[in-house]
């Protein structure tokens, strides 16, 4: 069997696979979503000369030909409401030898200049494909160091065609995880050599891309756990460490600095945008860390994007880890703390399900690491008789199959990246088309655009679940300008409202507003971070009484502590009349 799996080989059919596949796979909204926040500074400084991003209307213009995305999110603002970029420039740091490329080859070939064409397009492709690569050949470095060249065959295979990783680092390697999983292997094996003979360069190579990380996505910077527990499992080697850094503390000194000297592009930007050196553009209302109310069990066995739903073949490395300790302890702390922190932090996000991403997308960063106490599971495998490993192999070949057959499903639309619920799971398990009966089993559709439509009330069931008619003395509201509070609002824990994943909310109600300007009705959840999921509708001019009825579907829920709230509010002097107010609730109806 060793003649038939050289790594090296291994490797390179991987590669060849990976390249073939997403330079087959390109179109004209590769820079859409995510990845246009994340591209955004690089045409603002080369094309359009406006590198702090004072001026949006050119990045308007360009969606409004290219449709990259359906509302700016990738916009926020300063505390002073300027406009400046919603993510950090780490990616754009990345993106930018590759764009440059892409910018000459315009020049010469007579492309439009623009930072959206077919050039930039395919070199930056390119060059992220060349970033894929360089983390596969770190990482079959770092797994040659445990096992056989015959278990790092099959780890590599295992991990290109067995996992989420397949659609990440091919169709969606433009995104965040992409460059994250090339930085752990890096920072890994120079850890390795670093803890071998402290060479600067190596403690750099640590340093360096843990920075970079942190310059991507902020929380990565717990990644650091791992060089600094490497090696330490007792406390004779946790006094040799930090002899070690004792020792080498210039190198540490040097290496920091240059990290301190990639980050002031993002620091400075701060400093002249907002007049602070540290400032959190991420400003997106209901999303965010939620240390104390962890989604651990959707993380891992949600329908919706389990981990171990979509990536069941990762169950053999969490059974590696009891091998892993008993085998090599100078890993198993630094592999299993770091893991454990880090995957505590992704399943605490708010929004866990993290957007279109197969299976739970955020957990590629560190399969590095999980390939270790996976891989000590496989030469156990390897070394029993033909029965036991024949045995063993069913499930894996299972798992690998089951891996590129959801794949095609999300490919083909089959599998839904936001709204597949158990029942549809498992009404579409290994199908190759799906009904109409199939998709009444999925989760609500909810708008990209901020513009729900209750078209399917046959659906539901309607309940009132509060109504004022005011008071008897004076049968309307009448509710005067607004300061700093809403003149007139209510809000109700989601838990009271239902036990659903979602409802529709009713607002009934007769106004009349003798003013030009309209008055806004709003709605939100409301959680800690703040309000998520506004919607509002606008009441304009109507001197006689008219009978109105707005509908609200909620948002994806945080929490079901988060609270639905709905206001009230105008601007103008004129007198608006409110009356009969009634807040209906719809939910959906339990088919048979």
């Amino acid at each position: 069997m060793k003649r038939y799996f050289n790594s090296s080989w291994i490797l390179i059919a991987l590669c060849t696979v990976i390249v073939l596949f997403r330079m087959s796979h390109i179109d004209e909204k590769e820079f859409s979503w995510d990845v246009f926040g994340y591209y955004l500074p690089l045409p603002a400084t080369f094309v359009h000369e406006d590198p702090m991003l004072n001026d949006i209307s050119w990045v308007e213009n360009v969606n409004n030909e290219k449709q990259l995305t359906d509302t700016l999110y990738q916009i926020s603002r300063t505390p002073d409401g300027k406009p400046m970029y919603f993510f950090f420039l780490g990616m754009s740091m990345v993106y930018l030898i590759f764009f440059l490329i892409g910018h000459a080859i315009a020049a010469v070939g007579g492309y439009p200049m623009d930072g959206f064409s077919e050039p930039y397009i395919y070199s930056v492709i390119g060059g992220m494909i060349l970033i894929t690569i360089i983390g596969l050949i770190f990482l079959r470095k770092i797994l040659l160091r445990h096992f056989s060249d015959l278990t790092t065959s099959f780890l590599l295979i295992i991990l290109v065609i067995g996992t989420n990783y397949s659609h990440h680092m091919t169709l969606k390697n433009l995104e965040t995880v992409n460059v994250l999983f090339t930085m752990v292997c890096i920072a890994v094996w120079c850890t390795i050599r670093w803890h071998e003979d402290q060479k600067l360069k190596y403690l750099i190579g640590i340093i360096l891309p843990i920075g970079l990380m942190a310059l991507i996505k902020p929380s990565e910077i717990l990644f650091a756990l791992f060089p600094i527990l490497y090696g330490v499992h007792d406390r004779p080697s946790l006094r040799d460490k930090i002899t070690m850094i004792k020792v080498h503390y210039k190198q540490f000194l040097i290496a920091l600095s240059i990290m301190v000297i990639i980050g002031l592009p993002q620091i400075i930007y701060w400093k002249l945008k907002t007049g602070s050196f540290l400032y959190d553009s991420y400003i997106n209302p209901g999303v965010g860390l939620d240390i104390l109310s962890p989604h651990i069990w959707d993380s891992l066995f949600s329908y919706r994007k389990g981990w171990l739903i979509y990536t069941p073949v990762m169950l053999f490395a969490i059974l590696g880890f009891v091998t892993l300790y008993k085998k090599d302890r100078k890993w198993f702390w630094p592999v299993t703390v770091t893991f454990l922190v880090c995957f505590y932090i992704i399943s605490s996000w708010s929004e866990w399900w993290y957007g279109a991403g197969f299976s739970n997308r955020p957990l590629i960063t560190y399969y590095p690491l999980l390939l270790i106490p996976m891989g000590y599971i496989l030469e156990i495998i390897v070394g029993k008789s033909i029965v036991l490993r024949s045995f063993a192999a069913v499930p894996l070949v299972m798992f690998l199959v089951l891996n590129q057959f959801q794949w095609w499903q999300l490919r083909n639309y089959i599998l839904d990246p936001y709204r597949t619920t158990k029942e549809y799971y498992w009404a579409t398990f290994m199908k190759t088309s799906v009904s109409e009966e199939d998709l009444d089993l999925l989760l609500v559709q909810r708008s990209f655009t901020g513009v729900d439509v209750f078209n399917d009330q046959e659906n539901y069931e309607v309940q009132t679940f509060f109504k004022d008619n005011f008071s008897k003395e004076d049968s309307t509201c009448l509710i005067s300008k607004g300061q700093d509070e809403f003149p007139y609002s209510n809000r109700f824990k989601y838990s009271e409202l239902t036990d659903r994943d979602h409802i529709w909310v009713g607002l009934k109600f007769r106004y009349r507003n003798l003013g030009e300007e309209p008055v806004i009705l709003g709605t939100m959840m409301n959680r800690k971070e703040g309000a998520y999921g506004y919607r509002d509708a606008r009441l304009g001019f109507s001197p006689e009484w008219n009978d109105t009825t707005l509908y609200f579907l909620t948002p994806s829920i945080r929490d079901i502590s988060d609270e639905f709230k709905f206001d009230f509010w105008k601007r103008s002097e004129a007198d608006f009349y409110l009356d009969d107010f009634k807040f209906l609730i719809y939910e959906q109806k339990i088919k048979d």
